[in-house]
């Protein structure tokens, strides 16, 4: 796949999170004693008890059964990061493949300085039906990849969005637009002299417009929400007169 989409030199790999088999551990103690209660109360004289409690047991058994068949599945799994692009590969799937130049990425939440915990949860959208959602439960090292991604995604597509802005066209970050006079959202126009703050701390986009805070849309609908945020604050900053 990274040959195939022209990805370049490989840069980095990130393996699956290890699996976790507290829940494992926890499911082969309940049945156990479900087991042994059950075995006891067989011998004491009551089998249709027992056998009841048997089969109750049986419940974690099988949950403990389906853990280790995911866990062993998700071990296999990859995110490995190239000069243009990024694959994701799990167990029993094809590889997806990524450029930077075409990517729009989503991301559940955003962190900012003040956030005190932050969940990476990154939805990859590429041409035709190129799709894949990666989180920090499946992979570990989760604030470098989400990082990563976003980084190399914003410094490749950004120089591209300014540059149609300064051509007089508009750039569309789903129901969001950004041109040279105003930020747009569903047919409504805010000029950007009359924008004073854009914030989206709240999880949702939000502008103060003529001294007026009003709630866009949230953040996580926004494709490459980086870029969509740089240019805005470009824009705010210095509207054109």
């Amino acid at each position: 796949m990274a040959e195939y989409q022209q990805l370049g030199a490989h840069r980095d790999t990130f393996l699956a999170t290890p699996a976790d088999d507290t829940f494992v551990r926890g499911c082969g103690i309940i049945a156990g004693t479900i087991a042994t209660i059950g075995v006891i109360t067989a011998a004491v004289g009551s089998w249709q008890g027992g056998v009841a409690l048997l089969v109750i047991a049986a419940v974690p058994v099988l949950l403990a059964l389906r853990r280790g068949i995911l866990n062993r599945q998700n071990r296999a799994a990859r995110i490995d990061l190239f000069d243009h692009g990024v694959t994701v590969y799990r167990s029993g799937q094809r590889v997806a493949g990524f450029r930077w130049d075409s990517t729009e990425v989503r991301q559940q939440m955003i962190p900012f300085h003040d956030t005190a915990a932050v969940s990476y949860v990154l939805e990859l959208t590429g041409p035709g039906t190129a799709e894949t959602t990666i989180d920090e439960e499946g992979f570990a090292r989760a604030r470098e990849w989400a990082r990563a991604i976003q980084s190399a995604v914003t410094a490749t597509q950004l120089p591209l969005a300014v540059a149609a802005i300064d051509n007089g066209d508009t750039v569309t970050f789903g129901d969001l637009g950004l041109s040279l006079d105003a930020l747009t959202w569903r047919g409504e126009s805010f000029p950007w002299e009359n924008i004073q703050l854009i914030d989206a701390r709240s999880g949702h986009i939000r502008v103060k417009h003529a001294g007026t805070w009003l709630s866009l849309t949230p953040v996580s609908t926004i494709p490459n929400f980086y870029i969509f945020n740089e240019l805005a604050e470009r824009l705010r900053l210095t509207p054109v007169g």
